[in-house]
C-alpha cells in the first residue's frame, strides 16, 4: 500500500489509463462494426460491442487476450496497475486481430 499510495505511482497509472483509452478509441474507430464505444474510469474499462460480447470474448481467447463479458453487451478489460506500455500495445494488437477475425 505504501507504493500504491505514492504520487508517482498514481501518476503513472493515470498516464497508462489515458494511453489505453486512446488506443481503445482507435480500435473502435478501426472496427466500428464490432465495437461501439469505451466506458469506464482509469484502467477499469469496458468496450460496448455491436456484436455479441461472447463472440468478442471467444475471439480474444483465440488471440490469447483475456476479457470478461459484462452486462449491456460489454467486454471488461481489467489490466494490472503495473501494466507496461508494451503490454498495452500487445493487448491492442491482439484485440485488433480478434475484431478482424469476427468480420471474416
Amino acid at each position: 500500500l505504501d507504493i500504491i499510495d505514492t504520487p508517482e505511482f498514481l501518476a503513472e497509472v493515470t498516464r497508462k489509463s489515458g494511453l489505453l483509452r486512446q488506443k481503445l478509441e482507435g480500435l473502435v474507430a478501426a472496427h466500428p462494426d464490432v465495437f461501439a464505444e469505451i466506458r469506464g474510469v482509469g484502467l477499469m474499462l469496458g468496450v460496448i460491442c455491436r456484436v455479441p460480447c461472447a463472440d468478442v470474448v471467444a475471439a480474444g481467447y483465440a488471440q490469447n487476450v483475456l476479457t470478461v463479458p459484462a452486462a449491456d453487451n460489454v467486454i471488461r478489460l481489467l489490466p494490472p496497475l503495473t501494466i507496461t506500455d508494451a503490454e498495452i500495445d500487445d493487448a491492442i494488437a491482439r484485440l485488433d486481430r480478434a475484431a478482424a477475425s469476427l468480420k471474416s
